[in-house]
């Protein structure tokens, strides 16, 4: 597995717990989105398709929504793919406070764009 397409996500999902405890200030929604592909688009647990904008929006509106968010990341495994493209399977864990972990199954597509890692596709489902 390419290290630096694992480190994008684990720097992503930091960056995404900053701007949901709103330790970051809404000015830097720019460089969130500069970790996605023009062409971004995501299915979420709700299975739901979201192209960039509409993933951007929803950042927008959701700033320091989560002021206790803590992420956890998982079994981290690759999954062969031709370059430019990094295909990684995770499981992600989100807790608010001393809430309950609610647990979800990820598989992620980044594309190498200009020498960086950024974020083509990611499907989510809900897990136990």
């Amino acid at each position: 597995m390419d290290t630096t397409a694992e480190h994008e996500i684990h720097h992503l999902h930091e960056r995404l717990q900053a701007w949901f405890r709103a330790e970051v200030g809404a000015d830097a929604l720019d460089d969130l989105m500069a970790h996605f592909c023009a062409d971004f688009s995501m299915v979420g647990i709700a299975g739901r398709r979201l192209q960039r904008e509409a993933v951007r929006a929803l950042f927008a509106g959701a700033h320091g929504a989560r002021k206790g968010l803590q992420i956890t990341l998982e079994d981290m495994q690759a999954v062969a793919a031709p370059l430019p493209l990094a295909v990684l399977r995770y499981r992600e864990g989100q807790a608010v406070g001393a809430g309950a972990t609610v647990w979800r199954e990820a598989l992620a597509v980044l594309r190498q764009e200009q020498g960086r890692w950024r974020w083509l596709a990611l499907h989510e489902v809900a897990a136990t």
